[in-house]
């Protein structure tokens, strides 16, 4: 694919249009759920269909298009079809698909990066996730400068928040205590056998801080063959889909709920059936999905634990405060780097004159190099300035003696020039008048 126009945007261009656990079901974000197999055809028609420039974010969360369209309304139309195809038998709510634009779209973009967006506030992968997307528009060259230097950006300033607050340390609090409950049940985790419901943020924070404390034996579950497929890759493991949990959990010493479909994947007859199978050897069920995994009712069984995200909660409560006053600094973050953004973006409107003023000047500079001859530096430099100083001079007069706007253009030149600091205390002095040779 030929690479994107570069042509001047303003940061009103930027659009954001999606779906993300905050609008829209679990169900319906797996239908929507774009694979880097996908990718290239999504692209490609966002291309076609009113978009200069184009990244696709689809993770357990969200799936976003972020992109720079040239018609904003076939854009947005282009977007809408893609995710009603998507979507399918699923219907997209009126909430469900949302649409940002300009300053809104870049602060959602930096804290989507920063993992403030996220279910789980403070989550590590998202990161990866949207520099992984970055990565592959770039490859398939619907990336061009303006949209790199937006994500180039959101890095910046995801990174600053993970290094100046404690962000972080919320997931790993929840990560902690869950595995503290767990080795009281079962001490170590290198025998232990886990079953990971649904590719959730939170699921996948909570297996990959047991798989660094010993756990080696783990299957992961999903919707669909592909999905469960794409998730079983991501982990380096074997997969199940939803219909063959009940003999999954025949296996299972350690259940992760992190689907949140909005349906009970594993109810109370389905967990006494695999208590039974596996003669009563003793199950720990941790559901961190929103809504539940897990029917309430599998806690009153024999020989099962359950815990979810309130008894996780409550172990870790000391850090509440904590991890609250750190998501308010990470947003104060976000906020400057998005304010950064828009200085940068404002600023490099402005490189194209620059780039003519430049060239304009080493014209001069070359035209009276040539004439100058046997010429003394001294006079050399004076022709110089004042061959530079010809067309501005005129212009100023001209602009004086027609009455119109001398006062804005006396400013603009006072400003270019800095010609107010000569009137500042401890100022560089104001070089001698010489006249013209």
């Amino acid at each position: 694919m030929a690479p994107p126009p570069e042509n001047r945007v303003a940061p009103a261009d930027i659009l954001v249009v999606g779906a993300s656990h905050k609008t829209s079901s679990t169900a319906l974000r797996d239908r929507l759920f774009i694979t880097p197999e996908d990718e290239p055809a999504v692209l490609d028609a966002l291309r076609a269909g009113g978009f200069d420039q184009a990244v696709v974010v689809s993770t357990c969360d969200r799936v976003e298009i972020c992109g720079i369209p040239h018609d904003l309304d076939t854009a947005l139309r282009t977007v809408q079809l893609i995710m009603e195809t998507r979507a399918g038998a699923e219907r997209l709510g009126e909430r469900a698909l949302y649409n940002m634009s300009g300053r809104t779209a870049v602060k959602h973009l930096f804290g989507v990066a920063a993992s403030l967006e996220s279910e789980v506030i403070g989550e590590a992968e998202v990161l990866g996730q949207v520099k992984e997307a970055r990565a592959r528009a770039q490859a398939h060259g619907s990336l061009g400068s303006e949209l790199d230097l937006l994500f180039q950006k959101a890095f910046s300033a995801a990174k600053e928040v993970r290094t100046r607050t404690a962000i972080a340390e919320g997931p790993l609090t929840l990560a902690n205590a869950a595995l503290r409950a767990v080795q009281n049940l079962f001490g170590t985790l290198d025998k232990v056998s886990a079953l990971l419901l649904g590719p959730g943020e939170m699921g996948g924070l909570m297996l990959s801080h047991f798989r660094h404390h010993d756990l080696k034996h783990f299957v992961v579950a999903g919707p669909t063959s592909e999905r469960a497929a794409s998730a079983g890759r991501a982990f380096g493991t074997h997969f199940v889909t939803y219909e063959e949990l009940p003999d999954a959990l025949v296996q299972a010493d350690l259940v992760i709920g992190a689907a949140g479909t909005g349906r009970l994947l594993i109810t109370a007859d389905m967990m006494r059936a695999a208590i039974r199978a596996r003669r009563r050897k003793p199950v720990f069920i941790l559901d961190v999905a929103i809504p539940a995994d897990v029917d309430r009712a599998v806690d009153d069984l024999e020989d099962v634990f359950l815990y979810d995200l309130d008894d996780l909660e409550m172990i870790s409560r000391a850090n509440r405060d904590s991890r609250d006053s750190a998501s308010r600094e990470a947003w104060d973050i976000v906020e400057r780097h998005t304010d950064g953004f828009f200085d940068d973006v404002i600023g490099r409107s402005a490189d194209p004159e620059v780039a003519d003023l430049r060239a304009y000047f080493e014209m001069v500079r070359a035209e009276v190099l040539a004439s100058a001859g046997d010429a003394d530096p001294d006079e050399v430099t004076r022709r110089l300035i004042k061959r530079l100083l010809h067309r501005p001079t005129e212009a100023l007069r001209a602009a004086a003696r027609e009455g119109n706007g001398e006062s804005a253009i006396g400013d603009a030149v006072r400003r270019l020039f800095a010609l107010n600091e000569f009137d500042q205390p401890g100022a560089v002095s104001k070089p001698p008048k010489e006249q013209d040779k």
